[in-house]
């Protein structure tokens, strides 16, 4: 589902939107070394809406909202498939 009122991109291991409210919102990969496997993990950002607000929340269309689950899920499903936890 995509939401009418906001752009997408997606750049392999990350994806990312504009939502309705002004905010991008970013959601990836993150591979934190150190472990044999590394730990892979799903990240997450919610930029500054340009508003003078911060960056610690949004307002999501319903369709927002789904391409949010499914990029979260994308990306979860991805760090699963290395079998790294």
């Amino acid at each position: 589902m995509h939401s009418r009122n906001s752009s997408h991109e997606d750049t392999g291991d990350r994806i990312r939107f504009r939502t309705a409210c002004g905010r991008a919102i970013q959601v990836g990969q993150l591979t934190l070394g150190g472990a044999s496997p590394p730990a892979r993990r799903v990240s997450f950002a919610i930029s500054a809406s340009g508003y003078g607000e911060d960056g610690t929340w949004a307002g999501l269309t319903a369709g927002e909202a789904r391409r949010l689950a499914a990029a979260l899920l994308t990306c979860a499903d991805a760090c699963e498939d290395t079998g790294a936890r």
